[in-house]
């Protein structure tokens, strides 16, 4: 699942811990080679088993190569853990969205799928993590997971957002280095000078047709003049997008970015007035500290986990609402006082969030987890 967008993004983050703390430590990755390969540009430094099967099905479940992972402790990035493991077992979970009928998937076999799966991950597991409180709590309220079996490991940003990060707060030097980069990067993509950002699939959840009208709204108004750039959507999600945007007018103000390299990403948020966070469901909210990271303000909803991670570093609003929605974005833009804060804020409050410090702490768990094991057998 490293291609994925946030559980993508979670292993990578962990391998990049790694490296830092146990860089004797080589995980055996399970996957497809080439994609590994393509994504990780230390894959050498791996053991690979190949497994190739699409996600959430009998497919994947029969294809796991149970015989390599046998007596071994297996971390399962996510809840579709694999049921023939024979082994210690560790598994993570982002969020419950898949059971909600509104905002994960209508279909009731898949969401009948998720519960299952759920709680045979919370049964089967030696350990759980939980990548925010919030996902934890609701672990714990809506499929009986026992609290002292879950650990909370957050995401964080990547080094190359801190990077970017420690050239502006460094030297006059470093920090007209990193205005050129940004400026560099705009040339190269045809961004203008000043706009306003969104990251994440478009999907329910993330609420994005609720922003596209609040914007729309905005400009009507004259209120804003900026324009709207959206970043992460996937492709097969682009051709439903392109159709909202031209029902609603904005087309024409509204930048959808193709897929970035990941080492591109932090230009793209360094160059934003603000970053716009409107999901109405979230397990973490990786944007918002990514932002944070990099000194661009933020707005978010006051929803699920995203104040637990956004801390004191974002304009809240609520996410039903279109006109608390506008009134925080108008303020972030047309008050430098308001911005001023909101990068000060985020950039401490990001300090919480260390690929490191949860690559440790997991690292710590699976050895827990391994000792139990032999003691027991």
């Amino acid at each position: 699942m490293v291609r994925h967008s946030g559980i993508g993004t979670h292993i990578r983050g962990l391998l990049e811990g790694w490296r830092d703390v146990a860089p004797e430590f080589r995980p055996t990755l399970l996957g497809d080679p080439a994609v590994i390969r393509e994504l990780l540009p230390d894959a050498a430094r791996y053991t690979i088993v190949p497994f190739r099967a699409p996600v959430y099905g009998l497919r994947e479940q029969l294809a796991f190569p149970s015989r390599k992972t046998r007596g071994t402790v297996l971390h399962c990035p996510h809840y579709n853990i694999a049921l023939r493991h024979n082994g210690p077992l560790v598994v993570t979970i982002h969020d419950l969205i898949h059971l909600d009928a509104r905002w994960g998937t209508r279909s009731p076999a898949r969401r009948l799928y998720a519960r299952w799966m759920l709680r045979a991950a919370v049964r089967r597991a030696g350990h759980i993590f939980a990548v925010s409180q919030a996902t934890a709590d609701e672990l714990a309220a809506r499929i009986g997971a026992a609290r002292d079996k879950i650990s909370v490991v957050y995401n964080a940003p990547s080094r190359s957002f801190l990077d970017l990060r420690a050239a502006d707060t460094a030297s006059e030097g470093r920090a007209a280095d990193r205005s050129e980069a940004i400026e560099q990067f705009r040339r190269e993509t045809g961004l203008p000078a000043e706009y306003l950002l969104t990251v994440g699939l478009y999907k329910p959840h993330k609420n994005l047709d609720m922003l596209l009208e609040t914007f729309k709204l905005l400009r009507e108004r004259g209120e804003i003049a900026l324009p709207l750039v959206v970043a992460g959507v996937q492709e097969r999600e682009r051709t439903a997008l392109g159709r909202r945007l031209a029902r609603l007018g904005v087309a024409e103000h509204v930048r959808v970015l193709d897929r970035l390299p990941g080492d591109r990403l932090p230009l793209l948020y360094g160059g934003a007035t603000a970053l716009i966070h409107p999901s109405v469901r979230e397990g973490f909210g990786l944007p918002i500290v990514e932002a944070q990271a990099v000194g661009t303000p933020v707005v978010a909803s006051r929803a699920s986990a995203i104040p637990e991670v956004a801390g004191k570093g974002a304009l809240f609003f609520d996410p039903y609402d279109g006109a608390d929605l506008a009134r925080q974005v108008v303020a972030v833009v047309k008050d430098a006082a308001v911005r001023e804060r909101l990068i000060a804020e985020g950039r401490r409050n990001v300090e919480r969030f260390s690929w490191r410090e949860s690559a440790q702490k997991v690292l710590s768990v699976y050895e827990q987890v391994a000792r139990l094991q032999k003691d027991e057998g």
